[in-house]
């Protein structure tokens, strides 16, 4: 009996694991895994300190290969995700401008945070977006210097955080031409660099007995002000 039960414990989590397939721009859609870099498998990130912290397995490699489309600062995105109702958080981050995003491997500084979904009314993010058939929605910001970026949307499962490299990192990167009428946005941070494996938002001890979500924040620091 326990062993069929690991067995399908861990079937469970391979069927969960995730990758971003699609999304929207006001929702009209470039089609189905246009505009993303695409990894060569659904398994998560664990290592915090690798270059698949930026935009996933081979998604530093350049150039990408992939169509850039077109939004515009203050437009709607959403994001297609499998589904997961593994419990944790969704973030998203720009890398740029730059002149060319297929030229562009967003390993190392230039990220801004700018949007973050954790624990809300009772449920994580991951389990609201897989009630949504794994779509969410948020906004670019209404001040974006016009140019070409990297949009990296971070899906992080908790359910194995009790261990040091426990917590799992779903990553797909993005490729958007903006056209906008800011200048710049601030924090910035370094992927791989501002993810420490230790750090109390990835590393959770006691996720399991005692750890209260409503508490807890993503990683990537607060959500940038873009001017």
């Amino acid at each position: 009996m326990l062993k069929s039960t690991l067995v399908a414990s861990l079937l469970a989590a391979v069927s969960a694991h995730q990758n971003l397939h699609q999304f929207w721009v006001n929702d009209v859609s470039p089609g189905y895994e246009i505009g993303i870099r695409r990894p060569p498998s659904n398994s998560p990130v664990t290592d915090v300190k690798s270059n698949d912290m930026a935009c996933n397995v081979g998604g530093d490699k350049v150039p990408s290969g992939v169509e850039t489309v077109p939004a515009r600062q203050g437009d709607k995105i959403t994001v297609g995700w499998d589904p997961s109702g593994h419990p944790g958080p969704i973030t998203h981050f720009l890398y740029g401008p730059v002149d060319d995003a297929s030229e562009a491997s967003g390993v190392g500084a230039g990220w801004s945070k700018i949007d973050e979904s954790d624990y809300k009314d009772g449920h994580w993010a991951n389990e609201v977006m897989q009630n949504n058939g794994g779509n969410y929605s948020f906004k670019l910001p209404d001040s974006l210097k016009s140019g070409e970026y990297l949009l990296r949307s971070e899906m992080l499962a908790l359910h194995g955080a009790q261990e040091v490299g426990g917590a799992q990192f779903y990553i797909g990167c993005l490729q958007l031409k903006v056209t906008g009428t800011g200048s710049k946005c601030s924090p910035t941070i370094s992927l791989p660099g501002a993810y420490n494996a230790q750090d109390n938002n990835i590393y959770i001890p006691n996720v399991y007995n005692g750890f209260d979500p409503t508490t807890y924040s993503a990683p990537g620091g607060p959500v940038a002000s873009c001017s």
